[in-house]
């Protein structure tokens, strides 16, 4: 019971302490975590759950070739300025996580590029989802906005909640404004 947290890529669930504070069996994944929390949700119900900066799982042969990439990266370049480039991508929009390589087994992280991508990684059927979903995407993030449109307009009981002043990295750039929105999105289911 509680939370169960499915952090992103790099993600450690102490990432989500400021969480703790909140009730509910609720399950909140984040990212590459979001796209593993729907493939659960199909599954397993939950009283609710949050996705936050997630994507559908689309064949795509390009992004293949880039999760390929990088998985090799991380097995072979030199920590620092892995991270650099990691932390680069536009994606992130300039915010920075830092990551010490400690923490981290590299083999296991290329091995998640490889098998969690969202090129391989079979597409969620929304549509059969029953547990109340909250879907956050930070506004600069025109990506996965338009990705949580698409999505809350297929599941049963979806909400949309887009994120004012954050990017990708939602939990980190605004985190007052997801607690003070998660606690309303529980209060309500």
């Amino acid at each position: 019971m509680g939370l169960t947290i499915l952090p992103g890529f790099l993600g450690l669930q102490s990432d989500f302490d400021f969480l703790s504070p909140l009730h509910g069996e609720v399950l909140v994944g984040y990212s590459m975590g979001g796209r593993l929390a729907l493939d659960l949700l199909q599954r397993q119900r939950f009283d609710s759950a949050v996705i936050i900066s997630a994507g559908l799982n689309e064949p795509d042969p390009a992004r293949l070739a880039r999760d390929e990439a990088w998985a090799r990266r991380f097995e072979s370049e030199e920590w620092s300025s892995l991270m650099r480039a990691w932390n680069a991508q536009e994606v992130f929009g300039g915010h920075v996580v830092e990551r010490h390589e400690e923490d981290f087994d590299r083999a296991k992280l290329a091995r998640q590029l490889r098998e969690y991508s969202p090129a391989v990684f079979p597409p969620p059927q929304l549509e059969r989802i029953e547990t109340p979903i909250l879907w956050i995407a930070g506004e600069r993030d025109a990506k996965y906005v338009d990705i949580a449109k698409r999505a809350v307009a297929r599941l049963p009981h979806g909400e949309l909640w887009i994120c004012p002043n954050a990017g990708h990295r939602v939990p980190w750039e605004q985190p007052d404004a997801l607690v003070a929105r998660l606690r309303l999105f529980l209060d309500l289911h």
